[in-house]
């Protein structure tokens, strides 16, 4: 027996493969726009936690460098013998 062609179920299967297609199209566009406001939403919170550390970077780099001022006031002779020191060590590393 031969088999037979049904246009009907045809259109049917045809129909069905389409809608496929278009749920898969529509599931695509929605995982897509999760992924991008995903990535939006880290993008935003790595910019405030690194805008906290590097605000308190800052602040301790501040206080380190009030430090040292008011130690090469208190002792200015101390300060540029150290200074005069690491000079030398440096230009002894770079002749070399």
């Amino acid at each position: 027996m031969a088999a037979q062609f049904d246009p009907i179920s045809q259109e049917m299967k045809n129909a069905e493969a389409r809608e496929a297609r278009q749920d898969v199209k529509d599931s695509y566009d929605a995982i897509r726009a999760d992924i991008t406001e995903l990535a939006n939403s880290v993008k935003r919170l790595a910019g405030s936690e690194f805008g906290g550390v590097l605000e308190g970077a800052q602040e301790g780099a501040q206080v380190q460098l009030s430090r040292l001022e008011n130690s090469i006031r208190e002792k200015p002779t101390q300060a540029a013998l150290i200074a005069a020191g690491i000079g030398f060590l440096v230009g002894l590393v770079i002749s070399r």
